[in-house]
């Protein structure tokens, strides 16, 4: 049986969705659990949707130590599976499923772009599936907001330009419908790009001031946020937009780790060398047009690196998250650059004098052997981090199950270390002193299980109204042990 063109190109398109989703999942073939703090940050807002009040009276108590980054509507996303799901167990699945998901729209985005060339849109899913993750600048093998939104800012952009390009109502809606869903979702996702957006709309300003009533209701992004903005951190009118605007200047100490981040810590040399030929390619066939948008993403984000590296000063977004902005646009570039020079080879090779059927067959030979190099060379350090910003686990198999003891017991403040904590709330329901990172007094903690007498011991329990300790040393100090477990001893305060 003859299998068609099109069977074999969707054939194609799932394994290679599929083989993204399995290399994502790869560390966690022996690690069930999420990796990152943020990761346990995030299904923590989630449970807290549960009770309304707690959520919002947590969200507010920290806005003055991190940005929150309105993310309420991920909150929501995740709030929902845990309906049908445990999340701290399924959590370990959704990077890789997340995964699958972008590198489908993103070959939708750029067949569509690309007059529907199939070859040059996959080449595009395997320079993306190539984008690294670490625990600093976070990525593809976490499944927080910044993930999230990465298919959804995809589509806006691609809506945004078709939309301006056709001068098409219809598009430019749609994409203002997803920047309107990213605002209480990931709002970074939409500022990053602002400036981008701003200068390219200034471009077509014929088209923009003979429609200006329609483009009255991209203001909805402005005020909209600005409500949302109020509403979420319960802030008065005068208060709003100064505090917004504070927020908006990211400085060195946003992240936990301030790194100096090479350019290729999350994207390998290669896609950089064949992005740099792809926009070369562009300008030389006069393409510059069809791809201003993407372009001008490309330029300012790279003005503002830059920035930052110069002032200490991010605008709009973090250092960290603009990096990672960056890289999402250089697949689309890197495949128009390796795709124009494969064509290249093949018509050079087309040319030559050979005899029967290998004049035929050669041509694709030579592009396969060159495919599977750039392959093997962008993933052939795939899974080497640093040690600094290497992989860690928060808990293991016996925490939880020490943790999992606490959820029939009454809502209780709990001491234990930082990344124990960070695990308490999404397992038990139950309250953490301090986690390690985005919640209470760490300090307190650290004084608490360092060499601090027993009356310093009291009186940050008595501080902190604690009711349950776990500790993985025993604490001489008559708290009153309630039994050793799971490599852990836990007290009970009377």
């Amino acid at each position: 049986m003859k299998i068609s063109l099109k069977t074999a190109q969707l054939v194609l398109l799932l394994l290679t969705a599929i083989a993204a989703g399995l290399l994502v999942y790869q560390p966690h073939w022996n690690y069930p659990f999420p990796f990152h703090v943020d990761e346990w940050h995030h299904i923590s807002e989630a449970s807290r949707l549960g009770n309304y009040g707690e959520y919002f009276e947590v969200l507010r108590s920290e806005w003055d130590q991190r940005f929150t980054g309105l993310e309420i509507g991920f909150h929501f996303f995740l709030f929902l599976l845990s309906f049908v799901f445990d999340l701290v167990l399924i959590y370990q699945y959704l990077p890789a499923i997340w995964m699958a998901v972008i590198v489908l729209i993103l070959f939708y985005v750029i067949y569509q772009q690309s007059g529907q060339r199939f070859f040059l849109a996959w080449l595009a899913m395997i320079f993306f599936v190539s984008i690294k993750s670490n625990v600093n600048l976070l990525g593809l093998w976490f499944f927080t907001p910044l993930t999230f939104s990465f298919p959804f800012i995809l589509l806006y952009l691609y809506f945004f330009n078709r939309g301006f390009l056709e001068q098409n109502k219809k598009y430019l809606l749609i994409s203002l419908g997803i920047m309107i869903f990213l605002l209480p979702t990931h709002s970074l996702a939409v500022l990053f790009a602002l400036p981008a957006l701003l200068v390219y709309a200034l471009i077509n300003y014929r088209y923009l001031f003979k429609e200006y009533k329609f483009f009255l209701l991209f203001l909805i992004i402005p005020v909209f946020g600005l409500i949302l903005y109020k509403l979420t951190l319960n802030l008065s009118w005068p208060q709003t937009i100064p505090h917004l605007f504070s927020q908006l200047m990211f400085r060195h100490g946003w992240g936990v780790l301030e790194l100096k981040n090479s350019l290729v810590e999350i994207y390998n040399w290669l896609g950089y060398l064949f992005a740099l030929a792809g926009v070369i390619f562009i300008f030389f066939r006069r393409q510059a047009k069809e791809h201003a948008l993407y372009l001008l993403l490309l330029l300012t984000l790279f003005i503002l690196i830059v920035l930052y590296r110069l002032t200490g000063i991010s605008f709009f977004s973090p250092y960290q998250r603009n990096l990672y902005y960056l890289v999402l646009l250089l697949p689309w570039f890197s495949a128009i650059g390796l795709f124009l020079i494969l064509q290249i080879i093949k018509k050079n090779i087309a040319e030559l004098s050979f005899f029967g059927e290998i004049k035929k067959y050669f041509p694709w030979f030579i592009q396969s052997v060159i495919i599977s190099i750039v392959i093997i060379l962008l993933f052939v350090n795939y899974y080497q981090l640093p040690p600094q910003i290497d992989l860690y686990q928060v808990i293991n198999q016996n925490d939880y199950q020490l943790l999992k003891l606490f959820s029939d017991l009454p809502k209780r403040k709990v001491m234990a270390l930082p990344f124990m904590s960070t695990a308490l709330y999404p397992i038990s329901r139950q309250e953490p002193v301090a986690t390690l990172a985005f919640y209470g007094d760490k300090k307190d903690v650290e004084e608490f299980f360092g060499d601090s007498s027993c009356i310093i011991k009291s009186q940050i329990l008595k501080k902190h109204e604690v009711k349950y300790i776990i500790s993985p040393e025993p604490i001489d100090c008559n708290f009153g042990r309630l039994y050793q477990k799971y490599d852990n001893y836990v007290y009970q305060i009377q």
